[in-house]
């Protein structure tokens, strides 16, 4: 018995990170919601269906949508576990479903299409981006024209 704690006390000495980093439980199995004839279901039980949401008819059973809200890009040269990210919690707040996942990253999806809610800032970017060209042409036309 000695030898078995003498061993991991010497393991834990020598690889810290590694010991610490480990993932120590299972991710939360999320309760599925029902939203008028649709159950909305968080499968999190792998890494395979990491943040993904499905909906399915409640009388047919027929899958309506599924959608990945969020992708986990894992780095091969760091443990696998540590960078998992699932699901930690999902609910209805008034027509909108609220995904929130273990790095409490909040997800809102219409429960009916599955499309996003959030707010994109692909448009601000759309919109910032020839301001600053003509911000920029403006001033190189100014100092051309300096003497």
């Amino acid at each position: 018995m000695l030898s078995v704690v003498a061993f991991l006390l010497i393991y834990y000495l020598i690889n810290p990170a590694q010991v610490l980093a480990s993932r120590a439980f299972a991710p939360v199995k999320i309760t599925p919601i029902i939203y008028k004839d649709i159950k909305i279901v968080a499968e999190n039980n792998s890494p395979e269906n990491m943040g993904i949401i499905q909906a399915f008819d409640i009388n047919t059973n027929k899958l309506i949508w599924s959608k990945q809200v969020y992708k986990v890009r894992v780095k091969p040269n760091v443990e696998a576990d540590t960078q998992w990210v699932f699901i930690k919690d999902m609910e209805i707040d008034g027509d909108r479903l609220v995904v929130i996942n273990e790095k409490q990253k909040t997800y809102t999806l219409d429960p009916n299409t599955g499309n996003s809610l959030d707010k994109s800032s692909t448009a601000s970017i759309i919109i910032i981006i020839p301001i600053i060209l003509i911000i920029l042409m403006y001033i190189v036309f100014r100092m051309k024209r300096l003497p």
